[in-house]
């Protein structure tokens, strides 16, 4: 008990520590954003923008300290919400430019309002349908261009905090001026600091410790040259003066009411384009956190407690915020692992807030320079450096535009510029992919229609006049007319091999199989529009597979799908329509006598032709039963005992394989001198497909009795019968393989 005691002494110890070490950072980081905000004409609003921060900051942390799924987070201001808020605000002072302070403060104020609360709204109602996810699918390079022009907007917030300097009528010697001098240089120096010693020294105190380095040097230096605290102030190297009492004041209400509504909505694509960042960087920094903690978490949890959190503190006039996953590895290296911690930051920038914050008035100007500074340097290095070796060139150069942009243009058209630079990026690399997954010949690729030898060499020598493609992916406009270009150039192809060589027969079928499509544009309507035209130019038949709902829907929308039309077919997959191309080629090639069914004598004279001894087909004819079919009509069902082997004596039949509710699968089918059931012969397992007459047939019932009494009274039929079935099926392996060996290499 007493050592379980000690523990948790030690750890509310370690997390007072941690809390109160990132409390004081955060009332740091607070005033250096309120110097960003509220600059130039706002300036003397600054004490008021720093307690609207630290309110922020109180709200924020304690609603989210106290509901996310990770105990020790730290959450406050967003530092992506800081440069845009710094933006909005100064284009509503150039858009009041005869207004008073007052008026320009209270709409800037109803601003913030509006972004926190309709932004914190977005997050809860993303939480809340579930639609956290959705945002990954933003471009991952435009991303890192959001965040990277982030960054410059934190410089150019931090350089317009300067005081001094006239960025109407700028030049270079305003930079030179003592005063100003002293405040962007040291800010320089302390950025550099803190952002290159962490990366040599790994210790928890080293950022604590750097910021109170560079106090307490600043302070020896005014004491080293003699210079007063009234001097300091004088050349605007502090913060300035910070009036006794209280910083915060609700009013809400007032501001509500007394701002110009109209400069307000003017701000609102700038607040959406705030909206999408804050919500993809709460996502990135949630991840960040989960990979912290070594476990997933409810992102659509966290969206919605930092809505609330937004929601919260928009209603006091305060900023949005959620969790940040640098401050939180701070705060856990500091031994946070608690609650305590979010609410000790809570509790810290709630004194400053409401208590007496006179003391900020001697924090030296540059380290609030400083702040964002390290941060916009911050986000170049993680976007710009080191993007250079995650992303693609093309990818990098999306990143850099969206900067350039952002830099000399704007946030807005940067954003716009980046997404319609992804756009376009992405049809070029799309369009670049195959639209086709396996491109087959019908020399090689046939049906499940068991033929004859001799149909099978017809096929082999005229096949090259079937074209298959297996189409794949989404089908738009891009690669729907690298398909119309792939089957022209094949028809081209084989029109100029048929000038040379007379005995080529041209391409006179085209399959297209959609069976692994996913998507079929619009757009993509009007090049099967264009193949439609080809096909009816060069008399070739168009036949579709595996088409969905969609697509025929499209395709008959855009009179590119007619039943009627003798050019155009519809098939439910590749092997029915691999099979009506065969029979139409093998129409060309077959003896007048052979258009109608065979007679039933036929299987007797193939038998003939396959036994080893002929003389033995007379003796098997007399074993076997004569089973007449019609059209629909089982020879046997799936799992029905086997009972015999059947041979086809007329008419076809096809092997199905029965998936439940009602679906059928082909897998093959037998005509004239085929063997059905061999297998079960030698193993005698149940059936393990069915077997349906496509057409009006005659099989012949060889019954296993039959059988055993033929291996038992007449040993040389038997051995007849084995060597034909095993004849028959290394014939048939032959064939797969071959085929298999086809469609390996055009794949």
């Amino acid at each position: 008990m007493i050592g379980r005691s000690k523990h948790s002494e030690n750890r509310l110890f370690l997390n007072m520590i941690a809390g109160g070490t990132m409390g004081l950072l955060t009332v740091i980081t607070s005033a250096s954003f309120g110097t960003v905000i509220f600059s130039g004409d706002l300036a003397n609003a600054l004490p008021t923008g720093i307690g609207l921060l630290l309110f922020s900051s109180t709200i924020i942390s304690t609603i989210v300290a106290s509901l996310s799924a990770y105990p020790s987070v730290v959450a406050t201001v967003s530092d992506t919400t800081i440069p845009v808020l710094s933006l909005v605000a100064r284009q509503i002072a150039d858009l009041m430019p005869n207004a008073s302070i007052e008026a320009k403060l209270l709409t800037v104020g109803a601003a913030i309002i509006l972004n926190s609360v309709v932004g914190g709204a977005v997050l809860m109602a993303l939480g809340e349908f579930k639609l956290g996810g959705l945002i990954r699918f933003i471009p991952y390079p435009v991303v890192g261009g959001f965040l990277a022009g982030t960054g410059v907007l934190l410089v150019q917030g931090a350089f317009n905090s300067l005081n001094g300097v006239d960025y109407d009528h700028l030049t270079l010697t305003m930079f030179l001026q003592l005063n100003v001098l002293f405040q962007w240089l040291p800010a320089i120096l302390f950025a550099a600091a803190m952002f290159l010693l962490p990366r040599f020294i790994e210790h928890f105190l080293l950022l604590p410790g750097i910021i109170a380095a560079a106090i307490a040097l600043f302070y020896l230096g005014l004491a080293l040259t003699g210079t007063t605290i009234a001097q300091a102030n004088a050349h605007q190297w502090l913060l300035g003066t910070i009036p006794s009492g209280q910083l915060f004041h609700f009013n809400s209400i007032p501001t509500m009411r007394s701002a110009d509504w109209g400069v307000v909505f003017r701000q609102i694509p700038s607040l959406a384009a705030l909206w999408l960042i804050e919500s993809i960087s709460l996502l990135l920094n949630a991840n960040g956190i989960e990979l912290l903690a070594g476990r997933d978490f409810d992102l659509n949890r966290e969206l919605k407690i930092a809505g609330a959190a937004s929601i919260v503190s928009g209603i006091g006039g305060g900023v949005s915020g959620f969790p940040s996953v640098g401050e939180t590895t701070l705060a856990q290296n500091l031994g946070g692992t608690g609650r305590l911690v979010g609410w000790m930051i809570a509790g810290i920038c709630l004194t400053m807030c409401l208590g007496d914050a006179a003391v900020l008035s001697y924090f030296p100007k540059f380290i609030l320079v400083g702040i964002p500074l390290l941060l916009g340097v911050e986000f170049f290095y993680d976007w710009i450096y080191r993007a250079w070796f995650k992303f693609s060139r093309s990818d990098y150069c999306i990143i850099l535009l969206i900067v350039l942009v952002t830099a000399t243009v704007g946030y807005l058209q940067g954003i716009g510029v980046g997404l319609l630079a992804a756009i376009v990026l992405f049809v070029i690399n799309y369009s670049q992919l195959a639209v086709t997954k396996r491109i087959s010949s019908g020399a090689f690729y046939h049906s499940n229609v068991l033929r004859t030898p001799e149909e099978f060499d017809i096929l082999a020598a005229e096949g090259e006049q079937i074209y298959v493609l297996e189409l794949q992916g989404v089908i738009f406009f891009g690669t729907a007319t690298k398909l119309l270009n792939q089957i022209r150039d094949q028809i081209s192809r084989t029109q100029d091999q048929r000038i040379t060589d007379i005995t080529i027969d041209p391409m006179r079928f085209v399959i297209l199989d959609f069976r692994l499509v996913s998507g079929l544009d619009a757009s993509a309507v009007l090049s099967f529009a264009k193949l439609k035209q080809l096909a009816v130019q060069q008399q070739v038949h168009l036949l579709f597979t595996h088409l969905s709902k969609d697509a025929t829907q499209r395709l008959r929308q855009g009179d590119c799908l007619d039943e009627t039309d003798p050019l155009c077919h519809v098939f439910a997959d590749v092997d029915r329509a691999l099979e009506w191309c065969e029979e139409q080629i093998l129409k060309t090639h077959r003896p007048s006598q052979l258009q109608s069914d065979l007679p039933e004598t036929t299987l007797h004279q193939y038998l003939k032709t396959a036994f080893v001894d002929p003389a033995q087909v007379d003796r098997l004819m007399s074993y076997l039963k004569v089973c007449p079919f019609a059209e629909g009509e089982y020879l046997f069902r799936q799992g029905d005992p086997f009972d015999g082997l059947y041979f086809v004596g007329s008419g076809q039949v096809s092997v199905v394989l029965e998936l439940g509710n009602d679906q059928t699968k082909r897998i093959r089918t037998y005509t004239i001198g085929n063997t059905i059931g061999e297998m079960g012969l030698y193993r005698q397992t149940v059936r393990m497909a069915s077997v349906i007459a496509d057409k009006p047939s005659t099989v012949y019932f060889l019954s296993t009795r039959a059988f055993k009494q033929i291996e038992a009274s007449d040993p040389l039929l038997a051995s007849n019968i084995h060597r034909f079935v095993v004849n028959l099926l290394a014939e048939r392996l032959e064939h797969r393989e071959q085929e298999l060996k086809n469609l390996l290499q055009s794949s």
